[in-house]
């Protein structure tokens, strides 16, 4: 059984949430639900990378079409999953973000991304901050959305700052910015900078998020949170956490757990064999 070569935030956090799905989706690669929200948020993240790419030439905001960055990838996804009503959505159950609903989304949150960047001298876009962090058994990989200097009206921001578009309406917890502090210290480029972090709540609506402190984070203590968390995936600790959110993770239909046995969730969720028993 082959594990990815190196850990991300994005294995971390499916990880610790549930760990049959990570196992799911990165030892069995199962086929995943497919969503509204994933088509969403890569639009808007390429149209922001495009609008500030100077090898692009837009006539101004509107030169850019969201149509053209998000129905592609809705196509693609419905190579996968033609029938829409069965896509995970965002939004209350009555008047779910899906469809033109899904399209309005993204030119609301990339109207939103431009005036956050209003205020932040661009140095990089998708950070290529991937390597090692100490006492980690393998690389993390990472790409930072943007890395730049704040100049806005807000004080406590000023300086280099380290920006994570979010499509979503709820805040993460701060790990993710915390991660990419962490091998920005180790990075011989940024290594003498004091970052802050935040993330960027595109959404409609979304409450603000307030920005963190990265100078203080301690990498090694990053670290060891990985590592502990890696020990688990390698000695197949997949247990399933059942819990509320299930009904919205990607991988419920293929896991024994939430499905029960099924034809997919036999094919897929190999656990009982995979996982030692104890």
């Amino acid at each position: 059984m082959n594990l990815p070569e190196h850990i991300s935030y994005s294995q971390y956090n499916t990880y610790t949430q549930c760990p049959r799905s990570w196992y799911l989706s990165y030892i069995r690669q199962a086929k995943q639900v497919q969503t509204w929200y994933l088509p969403i948020g890569t639009a808007v993240h390429k149209m922001v990378e495009d609008w500030i790419n100077p090898k692009k030439h837009f006539a101004g905001r509107d030169g850019i079409k969201a149509e053209d960055y998000f129905y592609p990838l809705v196509s693609a996804q419905m190579q996968i999953e033609p029938d829409l009503s069965k896509w995970l959505a965002g939004g209350p159950k009555a008047d779910p973000v899906s469809e033109g609903k899904a399209l309005q989304r993204v030119k609301d949150c990339f109207e939103r991304a431009l005036e956050f960047l209003d205020d932040v001298d661009v140095w990089e876009v998708e950070y290529d901050a991937t390597g090692s962090l100490p006492g980690l058994s393998v690389p993390i990989k990472a790409y930072i959305d943007i890395v730049g200097e704040y100049r806005g009206p807000i004080k406590k921001l000023k300086g280099p700052v380290v920006d994570d578009w979010k499509s979503g309406a709820k805040k993460p917890d701060d790990f993710q910015l915390l991660t990419y502090g962490a091998r920005l210290k180790l990075d011989p480029r940024f290594k003498d900078l004091k970052f802050k972090g935040r993330y960027c709540m595109l959404s409609p609506g979304a409450a603000v998020a307030r920005p963190i402190d990265l100078s203080a984070v301690d990498p090694a203590e990053i670290g060891a949170k990985y590592q502990k968390v890696r020990e688990g995936m390698e000695s197949m600790q997949i247990q399933a956490k059942q819990k509320f959110m299930c009904k919205m993770c990607f991988n419920h239909p293929n896991c024994i757990e939430y499905a029960g046995v099924t034809n997919r969730s036999v094919y897929y969720d190999r656990s009982r064999f995979d996982q030692p028993p104890f």
